[in-house]
């Protein structure tokens, strides 16, 4: 008959744990992100980079939180209009944004809460355009199933809002090019 320490079974559950949040303590620091940058033919320097989203870093433009800050269905100004998967921006232009709390953003910006990731709309008139505009749904649906979920990550790619910009205000863009999201860093 083996003889077990009283305290044995708490030993293995700090052991468990201890296990837990080392194999987890990744998912808890903060990303270092690398900026990729290129020079166009036209002396237009772009800068993007990968990022992953997760539950504890993105807030959904429907969030309550947002709300209180302004955002609605019908903002009277354009740039508080909350664009989901129920706005008309989204189902017939790709058009979405989602947020993230400025403390969970490692690259240098001037957000006093939140940085705005825009995904910026595709025109009719592109060529390949529903193609393009799926692509863009189906990867804001995978954003809000892990927000809502509560689980998982989503790796997307980002650009400086604006060519030759070498800082970040409180808007990145998800990159695109011809209306297509572009799901790689680096020269196109």
């Amino acid at each position: 008959m083996a003889i077990t320490h009283p305290n044995s079974s708490v030993l293995k559950t700090i052991t468990v744990l201890v296990t837990v949040f080392l194999l987890n303590a990744p998912a808890f620091s903060q990303e270092e992100i690398q900026v990729h940058s290129y020079t166009n033919t036209k002396g237009f320097t772009f800068r993007n980079f990968s990022f992953t989203l997760t539950p504890e870093n993105t807030i959904l433009a429907s969030d309550s939180r947002l709300k209180a800050k302004g955002y609605s269905r019908n903002a009277s100004n354009y740039r508080h209009e909350i664009l989901d998967e129920n706005s008309i921006n989204f189902t017939e232009y790709g058009q979405f944004q989602v947020f993230i709390p400025q403390e969970k953003f490692s690259l240098p910006h001037k957000a006093t809460t939140f940085i705005i990731a825009r995904m910026p709309q595709t025109s009719p008139q592109t060529q390949g355009y529903k193609e393009k505009v799926e692509k863009k749904q189906q990867l804001y649906k995978k954003i809000a199933q892990m927000v809502k979920e509560k689980k998982g990550s989503v790796d997307v790619v980002f650009e400086f809002p604006y060519p030759n910009s070498e800082t970040i205000d409180a808007n990145i863009f998800f990159r695109t090019y011809n209306g297509e999201y572009i799901d790689r860093v680096g020269k196109l």
